[in-house]
C-alpha cells in the first residue's frame, strides 16, 4: 500500500480542571503520523485552549525537536484509562509513555532485546499485573522455540503465563484460540502450541467449539470482558451489519450475549460504559461497498485535509452511517443518536457526561438516569485540528 496513504493522525484531546477555578483548560495532543517534510507538520504538539475566553489556540509544548529523526512514523496509539498513560511507538522502535499527570514531559521506554530479538513494530506496551510489559520477536525461530519473549521495562524476563489477566481497553486486544469442546481459551503468544497459557476466564459449554478457530477479546477488567462471537454482514447496499459478542460479567459470574450494530465494531470502555459507533468492513462486498460514501461527504469536502476521513475510508475499507451509541454492562442501558457524518466519535465518558466529536467540533452531553442525553452543548470548532481528535481526558 502507498505508504503515503497509510498515513494517519492522531490527535488526543485533554481537559484539566484548575484548582477551584469555574474555567476549564483543554490540552490537544496533536500526534502527526506520516513523513514529517511532506506535511510539514510535527510528530507531536500539545494544544491548549480556555473556552469561554481563548480564540486561538496555543502551543503549550512541542516534542518536535525531541522525536524527529529522519521521516519518523507513529505507528500506533494506546491509551490505559486504568493509569491514565498513553503510549506510542515512533517508527516502530522507540517507544513513548506520556502521563496525564504530567503533559510537560514524555517518557522513553527502555526496550532492550536480545541478540536477534526485535521489538514488535506496533506499541507494544502492555499492562500485566500492574506491570508494563514489551514483547521482542524473532521471525525466523524455530518452530518449538519462542518467537516471543517478554520482559517488563525494568529489565525482568516475563513468564508467558502472566499474560492471563492482560488489560485490555478496546483499542488493544488480545487475540485466543478456541479448541474443539474445551472450556480454556488459549493464548498464541508462544511458538509452541501445547505450551500456550490459557487466559483466566474458562467458556461455558454454550460457547465452546466443534473444532479449533480463533477469537478476539475485545475488553477485560476487573468487572468485566467482552469476547466477539461472530460478524454478521448486511444484506443489501443500503443496510450494515452486526457483531455478535459475549460479556462476562466477572463480579456476578454472568454470562450474556450482546449484538452490537456494524459487522467491524469500534469500541471503548469507560468503567461500565462501552462507548462504541457503527462501522462496516468491505469484506462483505467489494462491489457494494466501492458505492458506499459515509454521510456528511460534501461538508468534509469543503476543508482541505490531508490523508482525509474519505482517504483513510478507501485505504483501510469501513464505512461509517454517522451513528454513536453507549452501553452500559450493569444496568443493559442503551444510548444511540445519529450524528448524520461518518467522521464522528466519541472520546470520553466520564462524571455523567460524555464528549464526541462530529467532524471538526467536540460536544459534550449529560447522561440522565443513566438512559438517555441531555442537550448537546457545543465546547469547541476548529477546521484544523479537531479532524484529527480521537481522544479526551480529564485531569
Amino acid at each position: 500500500m502507498n505508504m503515503k496513504r497509510r498515513m494517519i493522525f492522531l490527535t488526543i484531546i485533554g481537559f484539566l480542571f484548575c484548582g477551584y477555578s469555574n474555567s476549564e483548560q483543554l490540552y490537544f495532543i496533536r500526534t502527526a503520523i506520516g513523513e514529517y517534510e511532506y506535511y510539514k507538520l510535527p510528530p507531536t504538539q500539545i494544544i491548549s485552549y480556555t473556552p469561554n475566553q481563548d480564540t486561538l489556540l496555543h502551543i503549550y509544548k512541542d516534542f518536535t525537536k525531541e522525536l524527529y529523526q529522519n521521516y519518523n512514523r507513529v505507528n500506533s496509539l494506546v491509551y490505559y484509562p486504568k493509569v491514565e498513560t498513553f503510549c506510542f511507538t515512533v517508527s516502530g522502535f522507540k517507544t513513548y509513555m506520556l502521563s496525564i499527570d504530567n503533559p510537560d514531559s514524555i517518557m522513553e521506554v527502555c526496550t532492550q532485546c536480545p541478540k536477534n530479538y526485535f521489538i514488535n513494530s506496533f506499541c507494544s506496551i502492555e499492562i500485566i499485573n500492574n506491570d508494563w510489559i514489551y514483547g521482542c520477536s524473532n521471525h525466523k525461530a524455530l518452530r518449538k522455540e519462542d518467537v516471543f519473549i517478554y520482559k517488563t521495562i525494568d529489565d525482568l524476563d516475563i513468564s508467558p503465563n502472566a499474560f492471563k489477566d492482560i488489560y485490555l481497553t478496546g483499542t488493544k486486544r488480545q487475540r485466543v484460540e478456541l479448541r474443539p469442546h474445551d472450556p480454556k481459551m488459549y493464548l498464541p503468544i508462544v511458538a509452541d502450541v501445547e505450551n500456550r497459557p490459557p487466559f483466566s476466564v474458562e467458556l461455558p459449554s454454550k460457547y465452546q467449539v466443534d473444532e479449533k478457530t480463533y477469537r478476539v477479546i475485545l475488553v477485560n477488567d476487573e468487572q468485566k470482558m467482552i469476547l466477539s462471537i461472530k460478524s454478521v454482514n448486511p444484506i443489501a447496499q443500503d443496510a450494515y451489519g452486526t457483531f455478535q459478542v459475549v460479556l462476562y460479567n466477572k463480579l456476578k459470574k454472568e454470562w450474556k450475549d450482546i449484538e452490537l450494530k456494524g459487522n467491524s465494531p469500534f469500541i471503548m470502555t469507560y468503567g461500565n460504559w462501552l462507548a462504541g459507533l457503527v462501522q462496516d468492513g468491505r469484506e462483505w462486498d467489494e462491489h457494494f461497498f466501492n458505492q458506499k460514501t459515509s454521510p456528511g461527504k460534501q461538508v468534509r469536502d469543503s476543508l482541505y485535509m490531508e490523508n482525509s476521513f474519505d482517504e483513510q475510508a478507501e485505504n483501510y475499507g469501513f464505512y461509517r452511517p454517522g451513528i454513536l451509541y453507549l452501553l452500559n454492562t450493569e444496568t443493559g442501558n442503551y444510548i444511540e443518536w445519529e450524528t448524520k457524518q461518518g467522521d464522528s466519535e466519541i472520546l470520553l465518558v466520564q462524571n455523567e457526561s460524555v464528549y464526541f466529536r462530529i467532524f471538526d467540533s467536540i460536544y459534550k452531553a449529560s447522561i440522565i438516569d443513566g438512559k438517555k442525553l441531555g442537550n448537546a452543548e457545543l465546547l469547541i470548532k476548529d477546521n484544523e485540528i479537531i479532524p484529527y481528535v480521537h481522544w479526551a481526558f480529564i485531569k
